[in-house]
């Protein structure tokens, strides 16, 4: 087939989103998407040239990222990890961990003092707060969002009910008085419309997938290296189960096995650990 012809014919594909609604494929989405996994241009250019010739009317956005990422591992392990991100925050549920955990480690790194499922009294209702944060004389309540498919958006209502429960607790404890406490919703995909402007006119902090700009979960796990170990392009699901079972949750926390001791440890076999090892030492 003619190349310009398959290039007018592809550009008018329809893909399947994770929400069921459809869109044109987009090769500069695609190619977007690669470069903020940190690829250079001719990566990104090889790569998404050889997605679309998978690409047909109907074709998923979940099988266009699988093949992205099938052909990313094959240039670069640290490239394919970065774009597995996402899906791998999806696998923390599954694989034995909890996106609590995760969440307060990453804050953790970033100097926030953190307790993990408290009870709180409040002047109406006891509230189980999934974190409690403090920094600088700041007081968060924090409430997390995870979902473990792509297309759920976290709406306006999981604000404003995280806003009404910081006024029930602020209302009944005078220590607060000292401190400026403050609503903070986080979930591992985006926010829709709504809840950003709730929150900006409530004074409310949101960390989300790519929102804010600065700031953001992507960012703050990228930027400190603090990749969950369901990123390795090598970890299967019984590696993500026994590392879940050994409470091992970032990438770096491996790096003090040799292959030997995850052979012994864990009963990986040799060219698993080994590869395991090269993935975390490539990507931390």
């Amino acid at each position: 087939m003619d190349y310009l012809y398959y290039q007018r014919i592809i550009y008018f594909m329809d893909i399947v989103k994770a929400s069921g609604e459809t869109e044109l494929f987009s090769e500069e989405k695609l190619c977007t998407s690669l470069r903020r996994a940190g690829a250079p241009d001719d990566v990104v250019h090889k790569v998404c040239g050889l997605v679309e010739q998978n690409v047909h009317q109907g074709t998923t956005t979940e099988q266009i990222a699988k093949k992205a990422q099938h052909y990313l591992k094959r240039e670069n392990i640290l490239f394919a990890a970065r774009y597995n991100l996402k899906k791998g925050i999806m696998e923390l549920g599954p694989s034995g961990f909890y996106f609590e955990e995760y969440v307060a480690a990453i804050l953790k790194e970033y100097g926030y003092a953190v307790k993990v499922g408290k009870i709180i009294r409040g002047k109406c209702l006891a509230h189980e707060i999934d974190i409690l944060a403090e920094k600088d004389n700041k007081h968060y309540i924090i409430e997390l969002k995870y979902h473990n498919s792509r297309g759920k958006k976290t709406d306006v209502q999981v604000a404003m009910y995280t806003y009404a429960r910081l006024l029930d607790i602020a209302a009944a404890h005078k220590e607060f008085e000292d401190k400026r406490h403050i609503a903070w919703v986080i979930t591992n995909t985006k926010f829709t419309k709504n809840a950003k402007i709730y929150a900006s006119c409530m004074g409310m902090e949101l960390t989300g997938w790519r929102h804010p700009d600065v700031g953001n979960l992507e960012t703050l796990i990228t930027d400190k290296s603090l990749y969950p170990v369901t990123v390795l392009p090598s970890a299967n699901i019984f590696v993500k189960e026994q590392f879940a079972a050994h409470n091992l949750m970032f990438v770096r926390d491996i790096l003090v096995f040799s292959d030997n001791d995850l052979q012994h440890t864990f009963g990986f076999k040799p060219i698993l650990a080994k590869k395991l090892l090269e993935e975390a030492y490539s990507l931390v």
